[in-house]
Parts: structure tokens; sequence; C-alpha cells
């Protein structure tokens, strides 16, 4: 079954003392927002249930190239208010260095962001008898499947290939075809089909 997979990034949420003495970091990782790409995941449609049952956490979301050390921990999520907020806790030096290194640099203010992997279920562009924006893509439905770490500014290319997906969906919607994963005829796995919306820039 195709389904269309979408990504948002975003900066580090808290580097506090207490998080970093547990190899802990916090990332806001999806909001009501409107983003760059004129996109909004809804709270309400987020299911987290599969991420729940035993998430880990990624480095730029490989899990393809047998490089065991890419998974550089165990990552839970969970709500706060209109906020999605994604918690990583690193890997040891001992059992993994490069988990170790990438913790060292955010602890030390260098700047990472976090990137989820979503399946969209529904999708449809603004209601305004609901108060929202007609121009806006509403994500009502969709899945999280994955949550990684990645450098900011990482895989430019990728801008390029979101626009062309988001043009996809948008032309889909104005067409009346909701975005449902049936319906959705290109096959791209989760990095062909990448989108990268930053939920921090408006």
């Amino acid at each position: 079954m195709s389904k269309q997979i979408v990504t948002r990034e975003a900066f580090a949420r808290s580097t506090a003392a207490e998080l970093l003495a547990k190899r802990q970091v916090e990332f806001v990782i999806s909001s009501e927002s409107v983003d760059t790409y004129s996109t909004v995941f809804k709270q309400d449609g987020a299911d987290l249930s599969r991420y729940a049952a035993g998430g880990i956490v990624l480095y730029m979301h490989d899990s393809f190239s047998g490089d065991e050390d890419n998974i550089l921990g165990r990552g839970e999520v969970f709500k706060e208010g209109a906020e999605l907020i994604g918690r990583v806790t690193f890997e040891p030096r001992e059992i993994n260095e490069k988990a170790d290194k990438i913790f060292r640099k955010i602890e030390n203010g260098t700047p990472f962001m976090a990137s989820i992997g979503a399946r969209v279920i529904k999708a449809e562009l603004g209601d305004e008898s609901r108060g929202e924006d007609k121009n806006i893509v509403y994500f009502r439905a969709w899945q999280l499947l994955e949550f990684s770490v990645v450098p900011v500014g990482s895989n430019p290319d990728a801008h390029k290939r979101n626009a062309e997906t988001l043009q996809e969906i948008r032309t889909s919607l104005v067409a009346e075809i909701p975005v449902i994963a049936d319906e959705v005829k290109p096959k791209r796995n989760v990095r062909e089909a990448q989108l990268i919306i930053n939920g921090n820039r408006k």
C-alpha cells in the first residue's frame, strides 16, 4: 500500500542540565504552526501508536546502510499543549562513539535538528468555516514513523523534492481528490519522498 511520506524538522527545544545529565535532548517535532511550505500538521490527527511501541532515533534517517551506530539511542514522544515533543536518549560512548560525538556537539551548542518521518493518511485544503486558511494544506490524519537527528542544512537537494511533492498534493486537492493512502500512485520510500518541512520558520 503506497502512502505519502513527509517530514518536518525542528531545532532542539531543551538542553537543560537535568536532561543532559541523562544524555537526553528534547525537540519540538510538530505543532500546528504554518510552516514555510504552507502546511499544518493537526495534532488531534496524530497516530503515535507505532512509534510508542518501540521508537528509536536514527542519524539522517539511515535505517538501510547496515551501520548499527546510526541508531543513536532510544526515542520517546509526548504531547505538551499544542506541541509534540520528541526526546532522545543518546547511547553511551562505550557502545556508540557516533552517538556520543553528536550528543557532545549538541551539549557544546552546535546546532542540530530533529526530523520526523510521517505517513500522511488524509490531507485537505483549509476550511474557512473552521477559521482555516483555504490556501494552507492541513494534514488531518497522519502516523509518526520515525525520528532522526540531522545536521542543520543537510541534504539541500531535498528542498526541491519537497516543493515538487507538495505541488502534487496541492494539485490533487484542487481537483477534489483526497490524499488518501490507496489513491497515491507514485511509490516512494522515505528517503525518495522526503519533505523537509521546517516548523520553526514561517
